[in-house]
């Protein structure tokens, strides 16, 4: 996959959801004055969603892209290199006497265990190094709640920036409080023209800017060293 491949791909996955937005926005033209905000509490529902979504499918796609330059480890950043090494992390912190990547043997005293496997650790960490980098692109995890916390631990996972969309740190708390609060039937009252138009607003400012930033890091290796 070339930074091109991967920015169409991107484009073509962000337009689909616009387009499915648009549709239902202009059902609003059908509904009389007074049920407006009423159904605008869908469109919460479905902005929301894309937004989770989107962002969640354009970063394994980034991961996908990632996988397809067939770097070794050694070669990329080190948020990268942490996100390969997801097994042999689980087998570090696993105190098992029996341990397929680290072989040392364990002595009989298991308060020596974490000791030894340091050591075995470092010992093998060049070879880790050298290794091709591959990641699970399960490692994206939107948690079914994409707060803003949420999206800087997913961008952080793959060694991506994560300050980048702290102006709208509120705004996208704020939004899924809201889908909670509809999804969940605790929220009666309707959406206002203002407040959807606001959400979408910033919903799409970060939607272009995840593409671009993708892009660039794509097109420029910024996630080699």
């Amino acid at each position: 996959m070339t930074a091109d491949e991967l920015r169409a791909a991107l484009e073509v996955e962000l337009a689909w959801r616009q387009e499915e937005l648009a549709f239902f926005k202009n059902q609003l033209n059908e509904i009389v004055e007074e049920n407006k905000n009423k159904y605008r509490k869908s469109l919460v529902l479905i902005l929301y969603s894309h937004m989770e979504g989107y962002i969640k499918i354009c970063l394994q796609t980034y991961v996908q892209y990632i996988n397809s330059q067939k770097l070794n480890r050694k070669d990329v950043n080190t948020g990268l290199i942490v996100a390969s090494m997801h097994k042999e992390f689980i087998a570090y912190e696993n105190l098992d006497r029996k341990c397929e990547i680290f072989r040392r043997e364990l002595p009989d005293d298991a308060r020596l265990y974490r000791l030894y496997r340091r050591v075995d650790f470092m010992e093998k960490v060049e070879n880790f190094k050298e290794q091709e980098l591959n990641i699970d692109d399960q490692i994206i995890d939107t948690e079914s709640n994409l707060w803003y916390i949420v999206l800087q631990k997913n961008l952080f996972k793959i060694g991506l920036p994560t300050y980048l969309f702290d102006d709208f740190q509120s705004d996208i708390d704020a939004l899924v409080n809201r889908r909670n609060s509809i999804a969940h039937g605790s929220f009666h009252s309707g959406v206002t023209a203002q407040e959807f138009s606001n959400w979408e607003t910033k919903v799409s400012y970060i939607l272009s800017g995840v593409t671009r930033l993708l892009y660039d890091y794509a097109k420029n290796q910024k996630y080699l060293v």
